[in-house]
């Protein structure tokens, strides 16, 4: 486990880290969360099919959770790395990086989606808010869905397309 000191918060079950060295912007296999490589900039997509609503909300948020655990940016989202405080020395380098989540977020969505939670302050409370407006559950679709499914037959598909048509549903 690294170091305390510097640490972004004092729990246990949230990530803590050192103060990052002068050369953080290098690469590296270090723990860091606030490494950025190379090829890390604001302006990035990281799934190839934009957020459009509640129609890809599940098949999106996947993507992009497998896209920021990727890129060791998965914790700005699901809070395992915490805000320290304002007057941390870790401060300025946490508002960076959420700052470039929040981009890859906006990026990776529709316009008329990136919108409406285009103000959010954090990863964080971006992600909350997606899940609030898109995960809800849908009684008519999963009856929809469910009758589909009952209804499905193979015809003159291939067994492969078969099965991607129902794995879909």
């Amino acid at each position: 486990m690294a170091s305390t000191e510097g640490s972004a918060h004092s729990n246990p079950t949230h990530t803590q880290f050192t103060q990052p060295s002068s050369n953080s912007n290098t690469e590296s296999n270090s723990p860091n969360p606030f490494l950025l490589r190379a090829s890390e900039n604001p302006g990035n997509i990281l799934v190839t099919q934009p957020l459009l609503g509640m129609k890809n909300y599940q098949s999106w948020s996947r993507a992009m959770v497998l896209a920021l655990t990727t890129k060791k940016k998965i914790g700005f989202v699901n809070e395992k790395i915490s805000m320290p405080n304002i007057d941390s020395p870790l401060y300025e380098d946490w508002e960076s990086f959420n700052t470039m989540v929040l981009s890859w977020l906006i990026n990776s969505m529709h316009f008329d989606v990136s919108s409406s939670i285009m103000y959010c302050e954090t990863a964080r409370e971006m992600w909350i808010e997606l899940q609030n407006l898109f995960s809800q559950g849908n009684g008519p679709k999963i009856y929809n869905l469910q009758r589909e499914i009952s209804h499905i037959s193979q015809n003159q598909m291939s067994v492969t397309e078969y099965y991607s048509k129902f794995k879909k549903l």
